[in-house]
């Protein structure tokens, strides 16, 4: 009995564990799901529900396995404001979310700790601007502001990404009558290009929508003239009348412009013709040969520098030649230009004259002394024993044709002639000369040299 007993129980064993491992096949269908969802067990199959601990000891949830902090409904560490904004990944705030920069907002404008609607006067390139508050759906920008099409400038020009000045496109645009001139910005057209008014017009004349050359008949003030129809380009054949605003002397038909008036006035002084040392128009070197006057002209130095002279065209005018010199690097006692009364340095009576007159300009603008070699101080008196210190008066000659006059009463010594003289004497005239200072460079035009006499 016992082993019967024995061979039963193995058996009982057997079929109990035999009936534990069989599947429960409804049971487990009814808890997978291949896309993760129902049943208890489908949590944590693809980490879409539940939590589970990894290996590493990290939480993770849901089905990416890491947790997305711009979709958590927390203001975490990074955002400015909740899922948004800051030095995060998140997108940008919308309007009146908190924000510390205009970084972290969608309007990239920030005011107040708040995000803000964008405007064209924010002082922030946002909206689709091209530059700060221009371009885009704001106005127009300047010229060298960032710009993408023609629209965002002022000038509609947009020339590499920057608005550049539309008046040097070749193309017409913006307000101009022609390709790159006319209207408000760039500058007057050239004759027979299109116009819409005088000013789009360097002549300032627009006649049936062409500019029209200017002329010294046109009633317009234009071409440079000084006035309506004279000076600048119209003299001298219509030098401007007395009285008529100048530029300068070559605008008058008198050649004296006023310094404080800026009118035309008269040439008050008066050259007999037979009082005219040398007017060049000849030519030569010699001086007029009137009044018994038979000098020539001159130039002198200390023999350390260069000079020059010769008589050249100057168009002042009626007159057509002057004298002209030129000299440099003097480093003595100077240079300069001179003409004799006559030969060999003799005396010349000029006693019935009370000075010169002369017209003079000078490359640059420099002081001029005018000497007067007379008996008593040049050699050719032969009364000194320390001669050439003469008298003189000193001039300011500019650069425009100017009439001088200095007078004999007006004339102060060099000293260190001996015997020093008391006065200078008229009729022992030598020479006149034009004299210039060591270390002075210089380039001066002398016209219509002329002696004259008190009114």
């Amino acid at each position: 009995m016992s082993l019967g007993f024995k061979l039963i129980v193995p058996s009982v064993l057997a079929l109990s564990l035999a009936g534990a491992c069989v599947p429960d096949l409804d049971s487990l269908s009814a808890e997978y799901n291949p896309d993760g969802s129902g049943g208890s067990g489908g949590k944590g199959i693809d980490n879409q529900g539940g939590s589970h601990t990894g290996a590493s000891g990290s939480t993770s949830t849901g089905g990416s396995g890491v947790i997305d902090l711009c979709t958590n409904g927390d203001k975490d560490a990074k955002e400015s404001d909740i899922d948004c904004g800051g030095a995060s990944k998140c997108d940008r705030c919308a309007k009146n979310a908190t924000c510390t920069a205009n970084s972290d907002c969608l309007s990239a404008y920030c005011k107040g700790g708040r995000c803000t609607d964008p405007s064209c006067t924010d002082k922030v390139q946002n909206q689709n601007e091209t530059a700060i508050d221009c371009g885009g759906p704001c106005l127009p920008c300047d010229i060298d502001e960032a710009c993408k099409v023609n629209d965002d400038c002022e000038g509609q020009y947009c020339k590499d990404l920057v608005c550049a000045d539309h008046c040097v496109s070749t193309t017409k645009e913006a307000d101009e009558t022609d390709k790159n001139c006319g209207g408000e910005t760039c500058g007057p057209c050239d004759d027979n290009k299109n116009c819409k008014e005088a000013r789009d017009c360097k002549s300032l004349i627009c006649t049936n929508g062409k500019c029209t050359p200017a002329t010294c008949n046109d009633g317009v003030k234009n071409q440079g003239e000084s006035e309506i129809d004279c000076g600048a380009p119209c003299a001298p054949a219509k030098a401007c009348a007395l009285g008529v605003h100048c530029d300068s002397e070559a605008d008058c038909a008198s050649w004296v412009c006023s310094p404080t008036t800026a009118k035309c006035i008269a040439d008050n002084v008066v050259v007999a013709p037979a009082d005219i040392i040398d007017d060049f128009e000849d030519g030569d070197f010699n001086v007029s040969p009137l009044g018994g006057r038979v000098g020539n002209w001159y130039v002198y130095g200390d023999g350390t520098g260069t000079l020059g002279f010769d008589v050249t065209g100057i168009a002042r005018g009626a007159s057509l030649k002057g004298i002209h010199t030129k000299g440099k690097d003097f480093t003595n006692w100077g240079s300069g230009m001179g003409v004799d009364m006559l030969g060999s340095k003799t005396p010349y009576n000029a006693s019935t004259h009370t000075g010169v007159t002369f017209w003079a300009k000078a490359a640059a603008a420099q002081a001029v002394l005018v000497v007067f070699p007379d008996i008593d101080t040049d050699p050719g008196g032969k009364l000194c024993t320390t001669c050439d210190h003469h008298y003189n008066k000193t001039v300011q000659v500019g650069t425009g044709w100017q009439r001088f006059v200095v007078n004999f009463a007006d004339l102060v010594l060099e000293s260190g002639t001996k015997p020093e003289p008391t006065m200078f004497k008229p009729d022992g005239l030598i020479s006149v000369q034009f004299r210039f200072a060591p270390g002075q460079s210089y380039e001066l035009f002398v016209d219509d040299l002329a002696f004259v006499n008190a009114n």
